[in-house]
C-alpha cells in the first residue's frame, strides 16, 4: 500500500505514540512483581489507573490507524490481536467498573512487550516504504 508523505508522517506519529505509551507503562510497573502490590496502596492504585489510561490511549491509536488505513496496515502484522486491543479500549472507556485487573496485569507484563517490538518493526517497515504520488489524501 502506498502512502503520501503526509499519511506516512501521521502513521509514524501515531505509532510513536503507541511506543511511548508501552514504554511509560513498562517504566511505571518496573520492579513491581504482582498485581497485588499495586492493589494494596493508594500509590499503587494511582499507578494502575495511570497505566490503564495509557492502555486506553494505545487502543484509541490502534483504532485510528486501522480506520485511516482501512485495515490494510495491520493485516500485514497478524501476530498482534489488533481488534482485541481496540476491544479492550472500549471496555476501559465504557465499562471501567468491570475491568478485570488480572487480565490488565497480564497485558502489561506479557503482551505489551510483544506489541512494543511489533510496533517498532512496523515503524521500520513504514519508514522504508515508498511514498506514493497517487495515494489518496485520506489520513
Amino acid at each position: 500500500m502506498g502512502y503520501t508523505l503526509r499519511q506516512k508522517e501521521e502513521l509514524l506519529d501515531k505509532l510513536e505514540q503507541i511506543s511511548e505509551s508501552v514504554t511509560v507503562i513498562a517504566e511505571r510497573i518496573k520492579g513491581i512483581d504482582s498485581l497485588d502490590e499495586l492493589m494494596v496502596t493508594p500509590w499503587g492504585m494511582t499507578t494502575l489507573d495511570a497505566c490503564i489510561m495509557r492502555l486506553q490511549v494505545i487502543g484509541e491509536l490502534v483504532r485510528a490507524i486501522d480506520c485511516k488505513t482501512e485495515g490494510l496496515l495491520f493485516e500485514q502484522y497478524p501476530s498482534i490481536p489488533w481488534k482485541r486491543i481496540v476491544g479492550m479500549r472500549n471496555i476501559i472507556s465504557h465499562e471501567y467498573a468491570n475491568i478485570d485487573y488480572h487480565l490488565i496485569w497480564d497485558v502489561f507484563t506479557t503482551h505489551l512487550p510483544i506489541l512494543g517490538k511489533e510496533v517498532e518493526k512496523i515503524k521500520k517497515d513504514l519508514g522504508q516504504c515508498d511514498i506514493s504520488e497517487n495515494a489518496e489524501e485520506n489520513i
